[in-house]
């Protein structure tokens, strides 16, 4: 569904009227439908990106607010994948070196400062920990050792994260559609959601606030279905770490004739 079909004839049912001069004007109409789709974008988290932050020589941190680190700047939050780090050597030799996972692992500031005494004073290395801190409009994510790289070493962070979608602007724009991505057919389903999530907003503008929970309740049932079909389909099975019974059938003695145990005396 495109944008104009959401601020036009969906906002229009969901309204129950066509008005888009007065009171529902197209401007808040458009608005209305874009704040549905990054609600939608935030508490999903549907939207996720990957970026790579180059990194330098002894530089500890960098602003994933900044386009500079960030070329997009739609950086929301980090994504429940964890970020990697990758050294590039372009010697004779060269070479490859990923850091991810328990080698790469997230931590905070003040559990370095207790368990990592003179980190801040290391002079760089390969990173085994990061960490994010905000500092005024600074959102840093930081690197422990600081990557130490040479002049034929390149060293890349990838950051997967929450992305802040883009604004739909044209009438033939669709949602979860930005310049360097494809359109994300696997959304349809859901457009639904940002007219409902639209209709809640500027029902409040004739005071009709039952309306306007309403709509509000059937948006949160788009967010609830998205979400629930995200869980794995069937039952989930736990398997031990160890397969008792494969060791156990290792461990058969050869087939023969069986040696009966006696005791003292003799006796069977």
């Amino acid at each position: 569904m495109n944008f104009v079909a959401l601020y036009t004839d969906r906002l229009n049912e969901e309204l129950g009227a066509e008005d888009s001069t007065n009171l529902f004007t197209t401007a808040r109409r458009k608005q209305a439908i874009n704040q549905g789709l990054r609600q939608f974008a935030d508490m999903t988290e549907a939207f996720t990106k990957d970026s790579s932050v180059t990194c330098s020589n002894g530089i500890s941190e960098y602003d994933l607010n900044s386009s500079a680190v960030m070329a997009l700047a739609d950086f929301v939050r980090f994504a429940k994948q964890e970020p990697e780090y990758r050294m590039v050597s372009s010697g004779s030799s060269g070479s490859t070196q990923y850091v991810a996972g328990q080698d790469f692992r997230r931590t905070t500031v003040p559990w370095l400062d207790e368990y990592e005494p003179g980190w801040r004073q290391s002079t760089g290395g390969t990173p085994r920990y990061y960490y994010e801190r905000t500092q005024g409009g600074r959102r840093l994510i930081g690197l422990v050792p600081p990557p130490h790289l040479t002049s034929s070493q390149t060293g890349t962070l990838r950051v997967p994260y929450v992305a802040r979608p883009s604004s739909m602007v044209s009438d033939t724009d669709v949602p979860f559609k930005d310049s360097t991505l494809a359109t994300r057919h696997d959304f349809e389903p859901y457009h639904e959601a940002f007219a409902h999530y639209g209709a809640y907003r500027l029902e409040k503008l004739r005071l009709q606030t039952e309306e306007s929970a309403a709509q509000l309740q059937m948006f949160m049932g788009y967010v609830q279905r998205f979400l629930a079909n995200l869980r794995p389909k069937g039952g989930t099975t736990v398997r031990l770490s160890r397969s008792y019974f494969s060791e156990a059938r290792t461990r058969r003695p050869a087939a023969g004739p069986r040696s009966w145990p006696t005791d003292a005396w003799g006796a069977r």
